[in-house]
């Protein structure tokens, strides 16, 4: 994310979002999980196979997010 590659900026601000929103929808699944084992619910197998998924979006998007701040820095360095 230099000065010579404003898409690189565009593309982290993107990732955070991304990233805010995929933690914000795994604590909703969370209350849901919550609620449907207070109740027996079941359809309890199938919140636990969405929450693992929202877990792997966002473990994968947090990882997206640090290359991308390591290369801004790394790219932050070199312009000096």
């Amino acid at each position: 994310m230099s000065r010579l590659d404003p898409a690189a900026g565009l593309d982290a601000k993107r990732t955070a979002m991304l990233v805010r929103d995929a933690r914000a929808v795994l604590r909703k699944v969370d209350v849901l999980a919550a609620t449907a084992l207070a109740v027996d619910d079941p359809a309890l197998p199938a919140i636990a196979e969405l929450r693992a998924a929202a877990e792997h979006l966002v473990a994968q998007l947090g990882r997206r997010e640090e290359h991308q701040q390591r290369w801004a820095r790394d790219a932050a360095r070199r312009s000096r």
